[in-house]
């Protein structure tokens, strides 16, 4: 593998700051946005020197605890912190996108969950069987060690694997763990399952199999075979990455009993959403009218919110 350096003076240039400043911007609605937003030239030439001289320190975390669909600790970061998330990203993303395999999903631009969806309906009508896998506890799962080795194996800038390694240490226990909801995070998480997409398609030589971060499905006409791949899978898992498959939810059927898939239920010729999913998909729009009738939200953030929430595939039932 082809390692890449240089990428230190990219990270540093204002330009980069400046577009990782209006990302941020974009996801973030809070005074303390609103504060740097005023002074944001003078925010982002400090942080520049600071990154730039290297006596940048990553803040603390924010911590609230959601329920839906289960219970999860989300860690919000400061927001200087998060501009440079998103600068680092804007950097390594590019690099990393050559060598992701096509039906790696999420937190990449046109990988959508409605993607991933349909993706493994046109695996599904090939096929007459399914596996379905996905990983215990995956971030808080995630080794430090092993992150950082992972990055090394493709990048090569001293400045770079430092940063990297300063904001993969912040977060988790300080040997493993990556905080949910942040954007490094969720990329991090891409290329530490990547590993797992090339050992499915060229060691196992699987062509059918379709991965949205830590839920993954492999498809064929074989059963036997699937059953000795969710095996060798698990052992990969555990000896390559220090992580286990939640065997309860490992799942061999036949694809017309239907997939359970990222809150769907896929059938060769049809898509269904899970009755919960359902009931909290239409109380999210009743919450988003109630919001934008009372001013809360303008029409932009209403309509963008109610498409996401009504586009799904072919059919989408209860």
């Amino acid at each position: 593998m082809q390692r890449v350096g240089s990428l230190k003076e990219k990270f540093l240039s204002f330009e980069n700051l400046y577009s990782a400043y209006k990302k941020a911007r974009r996801s973030t609605k809070n005074y303390t946005s609103y504060k740097f937003a005023f002074h944001v030239e003078k925010e982002l030439l400090l942080l520049q020197e600071e990154l730039t001289n290297e006596s940048y320190v990553h803040g603390g975390y924010y911590y609230f605890t959601i329920f839906e669909p289960k219970e999860r600790v989300i860690s919000i970061a400061k927001f200087r912190d998060r501009v440079v998330h998103h600068a680092l990203v804007n950097v390594l993303e590019p690099i990393y996108e050559k060598q992701f395999i096509f039906d790696s999903y999420a937190t990449r631009k046109d990988k959508s969950t409605h993607k991933a969806i349909k993706r493994a309906q046109v695996f599904l009508r090939k096929n007459r069987w399914f596996l379905k896998m996905d990983v215990k506890k995956f971030f808080g799962s995630i080794d430090h060690d092993v992150m950082n080795a992972v990055i090394r194996r493709k990048i090569k800038d001293r400045y770079i694997l430092d940063l990297c390694k300063k904001i993969i240490t912040k977060g988790g226990d300080g040997t493993k763990g990556l905080p949910i909801g942040n954007l490094t995070s969720q990329f991090f998480a891409n290329v530490y399952l990547d590993a797992l997409d090339h050992y499915v398609k060229e060691e196992q030589h699987q062509k059918f199999y379709v991965r949205y971060m830590d839920d993954f499905c492999v498809f064929g006409d074989d059963k036997d075979s699937l059953k000795r791949l969710s095996k060798s899978i698990a052992v990969f898992l555990q000896d390559k990455l220090k992580l286990k498959v939640k065997e309860p939810t490992t799942l061999i059927n036949n694809g017309l009993h239907g997939l359970p898939f990222l809150g769907m239920r896929i059938f060769p010729q049809m898509i269904r959403l899970k009755r919960e999913n359902f009931i909290r998909s239409f109380n999210k729009l009743k919450t988003r009218e109630w919001e934008y009738n009372k001013g809360l939200i303008d029409y932009i953030r209403y309509t963008s919110s109610m498409q996401s929430l009504t586009t799904l595939g072919r059919q989408v039932a209860p």
